[in-house]
């Protein structure tokens, strides 16, 4: 058995340490901007929102002026839920979605240790609708955080970062559209607040109106069968074919304030107030 003595009147030189890598030689984390964060939500949303609207007009088209409210706002929670959904299941793991992967971004933890975990990228998801609720300032909270941090990576743990290398032209093409869609995306969001009104209640302006064009389709069958207008809207209901029916989906659609149908000769004017948040009035008038 071979022994191996230490001795203590003249220690060991220790292994000389290697030289800790100069700041050339680490490679640094890269943060994503802003606008790269900006145009990859905005692919993301339009892969998931552009097919799921165009869907839903078309099933609430099918379902006509009689749709509840009910319906409506299921369409538009379980459209949201398949945001969810997406960014969920894409941004866990080693998962990128389609946006992100075309930018060159991808959502990590935010020690930069691994991929966030699936309950982590359920939270950063539903950290989107706060961001927006806030009247915005949750995504404008990426411009003053010193990572690029927006309220939903608060809300994950996470931080979003550079992938791969990209050429001055991509970067600068990234830098344009994203300018460009923040503008857009701005404006439209100023449109919806304070300017023309949204698509939910064009929605039930635009079915108050059509459901006072049926009523002018009375009105007409009524005066080829008794020679005159009427301002009865019993009268008029009578000569739908489903009475109880009209009469129903006259109180769904329309106001019960403000309704009137107003006879002058050979002419009528009907108006009425349509059942969305500011109870915008809408008419008909006879040719």
């Amino acid at each position: 058995m071979i022994e191996k003595r230490i001795n203590i009147m003249e220690p060991e030189t220790p292994a000389p340490q290697q030289p800790a890598p100069t700041t050339a030689e680490t490679k640094q984390v890269e943060y994503a901007s802003v606008t790269e964060r900006f145009v990859a939500l905005v692919i993301d949303y339009g892969v998931v929102f552009i097919p799921a609207q165009l869907i839903a007009a078309l099933i609430l088209k099918v379902m006509g002026p009689v749709t509840e409210l009910w319906q409506i706002l299921s369409v538009f929670i379980g459209i949201n839920l398949l945001f969810v959904l997406y960014e969920t299941i894409l941004s866990s793991g080693d998962r990128v979605t389609l946006g992100k992967a075309l930018v060159g971004i991808a959502v990590v933890k935010k020690d930069l240790s691994g991929p966030i975990s699936l309950p982590r990228a359920f939270l950063r998801a539903i950290g989107y609708y706060f961001s927006a609720a806030l009247l915005m300032c949750g995504f404008l909270l990426a411009f003053f955080e010193d990572k690029h941090r927006a309220l939903q990576d608060f809300f994950g743990g996470s931080v979003v970062v550079q992938i791969r290398e990209k050429t001055w032209l991509e970067r600068t093409l990234v830098r344009l559209l994203g300018g460009v869609l923040l503008v857009a995306f701005a404006t439209v969001t100023y449109t919806q607040f304070f300017g023309k009104l949204g698509s939910l209640q064009q929605f039930y302006i635009r079915r108050a109106q059509e459901h006072l064009g049926k009523i002018a389709l009375l009105e007409e069958a009524h005066y080829n069968r008794y020679g005159s207008y009427t301002n009865d809207l019993l009268r008029l209901s009578l000569l739908s074919g489903d009475p109880v029916q009209f009469q129903r989906d006259t109180q769904k659609i329309l106001h019960p304030k403000g309704f009137k149908i107003g006879v002058q000769g050979n002419s009528y004017k009907i108006s009425a107030r349509a059942k969305d948040a500011r109870n915008t009035p809408v008419y008909w008038t006879s040719k």
